[in-house]
């Protein structure tokens, strides 16, 4: 089985972990939401450019500028 994603974990003066394997998005979202509470970051990335496809930075996701005329203003 080949590798969709990379998953590294850093922590908060950029030193990061070897890289995790992730093979479907569900795996992407449970490494995710597990990692956010003890790593400082995480980046998720495309193994043939290392493209960040997710970013988790303090335990909150990170979206593109482009995506934040998204949020809803309460």
């Amino acid at each position: 089985m080949s590798t969709v994603f990379k998953g590294y974990c850093f922590d908060k003066f950029g030193k990061y972990t070897s890289p995790v394997t992730l093979s479907t998005v569900e795996e992407v979202f449970n490494y995710c939401e597990l990692q956010k509470h003890f790593q400082h970051e995480i980046r998720i990335v495309t193994p043939s450019d290392d493209a960040i496809v997710v970013h988790v930075k303090s335990g909150r996701y990170i979206y593109p500028d482009e995506w934040m005329v998204f949020n809803c203003q309460s």
